[in-house]
């Protein structure tokens, strides 16, 4: 009888055991796992954030290559089918250039030629035609920082270079740590000149 109330006292401490283990977690398993909860949701927050910061620095970055891409072709462009450089009115090699054209198209009625000019303004490059409002050729968010013109003209062919260097802030407080930049250069010879 001794050997059976051995073995039932034995039989209640393992249920008892095994009714414990079945009751829930313990303090201990619910801190452990906790912090292993918290540990993965912070890797997953800082990645998530950090790739959001990633994709709008480069979105910037092509929008402000978009912008000063856009600026610098529509002065090419305007230079390659110039009549003539305006000289009293242009100024070549200065970080804030201007460039004044001489052209047919899209002269006024009963005119044989009209002007245009491209200049920067207040981070802005502005082209302006003859008899017309200024037309911003960038976007606000682009500063551009440098409009610079170099007439390279030689005996006869006239052609122009023209330089654009621009900014825009990356940084989502305004910050000048995560600036981009961007430097565009490209030269026309003017249609007269050939």
């Amino acid at each position: 009888m001794q050997h059976t109330q051995k073995n039932f006292i034995a039989l209640l401490k393992a249920i008892s055991y095994k009714l414990k283990a079945e009751r829930g977690f313990t303090l201990i398993e619910t801190i452990f796992y906790i912090s292993i909860i918290t540990v993965v949701t912070g890797v997953l927050l800082i990645t998530v954030l950090n790739n959001l910061t990633a994709y709008n620095k480069s979105e910037s970055r092509q929008n402000m290559f978009a912008n000063a891409n856009d600026a610098l072709e529509t002065i090419i462009r305007d230079t390659k089918y110039a009549k003539s450089i305006y000289t009293p009115t242009s100024i070549f090699d200065n970080d804030a250039g201007q460039l004044s054209l001489e052209t047919a198209i899209g002269a006024p009625t009963g005119e044989i030629t009209t002007f245009v000019d491209f200049y920067l303004d207040n981070g802005v490059v502005y082209q302006k035609k003859e008899g017309e409002v200024a037309l911003a050729l960038t976007s606000e968010r682009v500063v551009i920082t440098k409009l610079r013109f170099s007439d390279m003209t030689s005996g006869t062919r006239h052609s122009i270079t023209a330089e654009i260097s621009g900014r825009i802030n990356t940084d989502a407080e305004g910050g000048s740590g995560n600036t981009a930049t961007i430097n565009l250069a490209s030269s026309a010879a003017l249609r007269g000149a050939y």
